[in-house]
């Protein structure tokens, strides 16, 4: 039979959910039934205590149709969020599938928005669907004195190979670490840099630096999750056009305007 056949069917279904986390290369798989299920090469592996959604709506609206997905509290890809969130996006994908099948149907797709522990042994993971991401205002450059360019992205042109500084983490507190390595740069070189360390399959977790001062770095967030080992540091930008010019010599690529006047002469007052 095939897959919309025993949708129709009185009594020839079967029917369970697939949930595949993705980050990158890196892949965590459930399914809602009582056993695995293979498909292909993937295994989607049966939980104890099980894994089930609030079912999916399509009302148009961002909130309404959020995905909840209770399942136990120590699921591999809800470790993830105990202490820190992740710094790059969790995919999700649902498929509707029956027993037997050789291939799913998907469902539902988005990310990851947010993980909460309602219970001691069960979590909630709450997804946001892909049209939520398009729901944010059109346009982020606006005309302003600082550049409005993240640093090192495909904007500024700054390569960020070329500034990576490779350090070995030699003690830390909850909220700083430190390394001698740092100290051979100037205070403040590392303001809004950040630290990234590998996590296996080429992905890296990152941590944001929020003040460098000697060989000490705070880190907004904290150090929970950061390894006692070497971490690659990249130093940050305050987006001013003095900076831009005297740390990264990249004027020609700023993109704000340092001359901009004070006076809004859109504000309803005549110029003349």
């Amino acid at each position: 039979m095939s897959f919309n056949s025993r949708e129709r069917s009185l009594a020839g279904g079967a029917p369970l959910r697939l949930y595949k986390f993705k980050r990158g290369v890196i892949v965590w798989l459930y399914a809602s039934g009582d056993r695995n299920i293979t498909i292909g090469t993937e295994i989607y592996r049966s939980l104890r205590g099980g894994i089930i959604d609030n079912g999916i709506r399509r009302t148009g609206e961002t909130t309404a149709d959020r995905m909840k997905i209770t399942a136990p509290a120590d699921i591999e890809v809800a470790q993830l969020y105990r202490a820190f969130p992740p710094s790059a996006e969790i995919e999700l994908i649902i498929y509707d599938h029956h027993y037997g099948e050789a291939v799913p149907q998907v469902a539902w797709s988005g990310s990851i928005e947010t993980v909460r522990w309602p219970s001691l042994d069960r979590c909630e993971v709450s997804a946001q669907t892909l049209m939520a991401t398009l729901d944010v205002p059109g346009l982020r450059l606006t005309h302003e004195r600082n550049c409005g360019a993240a640093l090192f992205d495909r904007k500024c042109k700054v390569n960020r190979d070329l500034w990576r500084v490779d350090m070995t983490i030699q003690s830390m507190t909850g909220l700083t670490i430190s390394s001698g390595t740092a100290e051979g740069y100037p205070n403040g070189w590392f303001d809004g840099g950040f630290i990234e360390w590998s996590i296996g399959s080429g992905e890296f977790e990152r941590r944001a630096i929020e003040r460098h001062v000697g060989s000490v770095m705070r880190l907004m967030g904290g150090t929970a999750g950061v390894p006692l080992a070497a971490v690659r540091v990249y130093p940050g930008c305050n987006r001013t056009a003095a900076m831009c010019l005297a740390k990264f010599n990249n004027l020609n690529n700023f993109r704000g305007d340092p001359n901009l006047m004070g006076k809004n002469p859109f504000n309803g007052n005549p110029v003349f």
